[in-house]
């Protein structure tokens, strides 16, 4: 004991006789406890004062704002560098208490000390104590049936990754829109609704006829007054997010009605190239984000719209949002409509209420059938009209329009209207009886709209027909250029999957330059956040606390440099985190989400899977969603099994996303700054262990290349292929290994989608011998992938079947025994490696 206490209290005196460390720890006010608890000593690295210093306890009872408990064995091992400290943290070598990160802070600050302990054990006469275990030199087997002969692979068999690189990715911009108002008379808008009815009615005898290339197809006749009269008062400008049963919407936004024909008719030259369909139909150029297919999704997109309008844009334009009554009791409608409500975002919500939600009726499918007083538990301003009367609708959602664009506050409108056709078209219809629907065709809002021209002498009976017969034509002539359109040719089924990317965030290598900084794995995050933030102003952060540093302290001072407006506090609403930032990147802002613990993305799997990463290909290309989500993962803090997933295996293998899982400080910095200048939707997946692990990283400003594996250590007698976690305990393993002469390679993936199965083959083609080590429980894991892969390309490759190192098949325990268990230690990898193959 009282040799341990010289030893440190002499390391100590130089590190704070070292110019160097004590200027770097200046300014950190924090006093840090170690207690050695084989030791029952206690000591104070105390920084709180003008000259920092050092003391002991018997008793260990003064104040503290960190304390680290761990061993002197433990301690011995951290100052010669042979300690990992995230899994030391995890299996409670060191138990840390109180303000964890800020003592992670001074990490880099503290490695010029780690030359000095070496030094230190010299003085102190215990060189003893920096000796080596002697490597063995490991006997080469002779072959019994001559030597093993090496092949090649064939890459070829693994499909391409459908991502295009060009140089003019940096310049993809959302399309311009212009802010013209319209003049609108009542005969434009019946010509409208007129439009609107001959499109649908064509279309459910086109159905009927099985010429659309479809089983479902949604109609709103009957609802026309509803898409007239309210897209007839917005601007190509003004963005519009629609339902299913939206084609009459996108219609009266101005959208070409030969493109969206040729559309549901499946043909290359529809609006969204065959891709997208009745439910998904979109047209950019007017501002309309699309036809959604997924009920309650469109409240989301509309948040981020009006969050772009409001922040980026600084216009007077309008987010609107059309969606059904059985929308409203969708978790996504509550967490918008408090998103929009909080941030006075200018979004007018429009529920067009036709009494219906799919075959059942409101007052079976809502406890409250007055659907805008639900707005007013939001202190939303609300109104009620009816959706049948074409120039009511016009008039009034006009003014409350003029409202919003002056004063940039939210509204709600609830239209009462009636779905005259089915659901979907070819269903019996036997949740109404004809009574109700023939109730319902004497207020057919046509009918209403042309009694009141003729009665208001504005229009005659044969100016009605005209009118009518002009709307037919146009029709007739969509039909026309429908039918005439080529089929999508079959190489189109790849593409627009991902918006084309700048090779500078895809090509290059992991270089670190010869003069290097220190920093920890969160400390790197956040300076990338702030470069990335300081480059382009499109650049926020949004997420649960994250102005005040998040769970795990990540984004702490962000919010001094760039601002509230910026670096915004969302409430506990993943759906509306995620959703809310598509909405953002589709109208060109580039959001970076956090969710708070990457369990959570179970609350915002839509706005991932349906929305991020396939707006793009369902529209044919015209929008892009350059969205980042940032989450830890993983085990290894006590805090059970929904706190401590490893989720990647979820979204990994998802067309239209991609996947970074970066392992040091030095691959989450460059790879978190090339995800951000990404054109495309990246789950950005930390490790909440890592966090607290420091390393080099280039001091000039880098990106590093998304798709690529690394090489981390180089070797010729088998290949551990990892990613995260898993890459520093294959480091200790390699050491271990090393020792008894079996020389490992490491492949770091770094990106999980897409895979770099080239760089695994050829370490494999070298080694012969495949090891997949991950955290993820053992079936359908990111290590299953990779064994497929190299089997499909490489099978000759392999001298003996590969071995697969995962967790078992059982959720995160609590206890720490159990938690510990679950992701085998270095010694542990090391015993599997050479009973399988050595």
């Amino acid at each position: 004991k009282e040799e341990f206490i010289k030893i440190l209290s002499a390391l100590w005196e130089e590190i704070f006789n070292t110019p160097e460390i004590v200027q770097s720890v200046a300014g950190e006010k924090l006093r840090v406890k170690f207690r050695f608890s084989d030791l029952n000593i206690s000591m104070y690295i105390d920084l709180t004062g003008e000259t920092p210093h050092f003391f002991w306890s018997e008793d260990g009872e003064e104040p503290f704002d960190v304390e680290m408990i761990l061993s002197s064995q433990t301690s011995h091992l951290f100052w010669m560098e042979k300690l990992n400290v995230p899994l030391s943290i995890a299996s409670r070598k060191i138990i840390a208490k109180g303000s964890v990160q800020k003592a992670l802070k001074l990490l880099p600050a503290l490695k010029p000390a780690f030359a000095l302990y070496p030094q230190t054990l010299k003085k102190m006469g215990r060189e003893d104590l920096l000796k080596e275990a002697t490597t063995q030199k490991r006997k080469k087997r002779l072959h019994l049936f001559g030597r093993h002969t090496k092949r090649g692979y064939r890459l070829e068999v693994i499909p391409s990754f459908p991502l295009e690189l060009n140089e003019e990715a940096d310049k993809i911009q959302p399309p311009v829109l212009h802010n013209k108002p319209m003049n609108i008379r009542p005969q434009d808008l019946l010509h409208m609704m007129y439009l609107i009815r001959a499109f649908e009615r064509h279309l459910s005898q086109a159905f009927k006829e099985g010429r659309l290339p479809t089983e479902a197809i949604h109609l709103s006749i009957g609802q026309e007054a509803v898409a007239a009269g309210v897209c007839m008062n917005l601007r190509d400008s003004d963005y519009l997010n629609t339902t299913h049963r939206g084609h009459g919407h996108i219609i009266a936004k101005g959208a070409d009605i030969n493109k969206m024909m040729a559309e549901l008719y499946g043909k290359r030259e529809g609006l969204c190239k065959g891709k997208g369909g009745s439910m998904h139909v979109t047209d950019g150029s007017k501002g309309i984000l699309g036809a959604n297919g997924i009920v309650g999704a469109g409240y989301l997109l509309a948040l981020g719209a009006g969050f772009t309008i409001k922040h980026h844009k600084k216009s007077d334009d309008v987010s609107v949002v059309i969606a059904g009554d059985g929308s409203v009791n969708q978790g996504m409608f509550h967490e918008a409509m408090n998103m929009i409500a909080l941030f006075e975002l200018p979004v007018l919500v429009i529920v067009e209420n036709n009494r219906y939600g799919e075959f059942t009726s409101i007052e079976r499918h809502s406890a409250e059938t007055e659907l805008h007083k639900r707005a007013r538990a939001y202190t939303l301003e609300a109104h009620v009209l009816d959706g049948n009367d074409a120039q009511t609708v016009y008039k009034e959602v006009g003014k409350i329009i003029e409202h919003i664009r002056r004063d940039g506050k939210p509204r709600f409108v609830e239209l009462l209207t009636y779905r005259l056709h089915g659901h979907m078209e070819g269903e019996p219809e036997l949740y109404r009886d004809s009574k109700e629907k023939e109730e319902f065709l004497h207020k057919d809002p046509i009918h209403i709209l042309e009694q009141d021209l003729i009665n208001a002498l504005q229009m005659t009976k044969k100016d009605l027909d005209k009118l009518k017969l002009e709307a037919e034509r146009v029709i007739t002539e969509a039909v026309a250029f429908a039918e005439q359109a080529a089929e999508p040719p079959a190489d189109d089924l790849t593409k627009d999957v991902y918006a084309p990317e700048s090779k500078n965030c895809f090509e290059g290598d992991f270089v670190l330059d010869k003069a290097v900084s220190e920093m920890s794995y969160a400390q790197a995050v956040n300076s990338a956040l702030a470069e990335e933030m300081e480059r382009d102003e499109r650049v926020f952060l949004w997420g649960e606390d994250v102005s005040l540093g998040g769970y795990f302290n990540v984004t702490e001072g962000l919010v001094d440099r760039f601002g509230p407006k910026r670096i915004i506090d969302t409430p506990i609403s993943e759906n509306a985190i995620v959703g809310g930032a598509v909405g953002a990147a589709m109208t060109g802002m580039r959001p970076v989400a956090e969710i708070l613990f990457a369990d959570f993305l179970t609350c915002a799997m839509d706005p991932i899977l349906n929305q991020a990463a396939k707006l793009r290909y369902m529209t044919g290309g015209q929008v892009f969603v350059p969205l980042t989500i940032r989450t830890p993962v993983g085990s290894g803090i006590g805090m059970a099994a929904q706190h401590s997933q490893a989720m990647e295996r979820f979204f990994f293998g998802i067309p239209g996303l991609i996947v970074i899982a970066p392992s040091d400080a030095f691959t989450a910095k460059g790879l978190l700054k090339s995800a951000i200048r990404s054109n495309n939707p990246v789950l950005f997946i930390e490790h909440k262990l890592l966090y607290a692990d420091a390393g080099p990283i280039n001091p000039d400003e880098y990106t590093l290349p998304i798709g690529k594996a690394r090489v981390v250590k180089k070797g010729e007698d088998l290949s551990i292929v990892t990613y995260l976690l898993g890459v520093g305990i294959a480091r200790q393993t390699a050491k271990i290994l090393a020792a008894e002469g079996i020389d490992a390679e490491i492949i770091d993936l770094l990106s999980l989608y897409p895979l770099d199965v080239k760089t695994v083959l050829e370490s494999v083609k070298k080694t012969g011998r495949l090891v997949t080590l991950e955290e993820e429980p053992f079936t359908g894991s990111i290590g299953s992938e990779v064994i497929s892969c190299v089997a499909l390309a490489g099978l000759a490759l392999l001298k003996k079947p590969p071995l697969k190192i995962a967790s078992p098949e059982n959720p995160i325990a609590y206890a720490k025994n159990l938690e510990n268990a679950m992701t085998p230690s270095p010694e542990e990898v090391a015993k599997m490696i050479k009973e399988k193959f050595f």
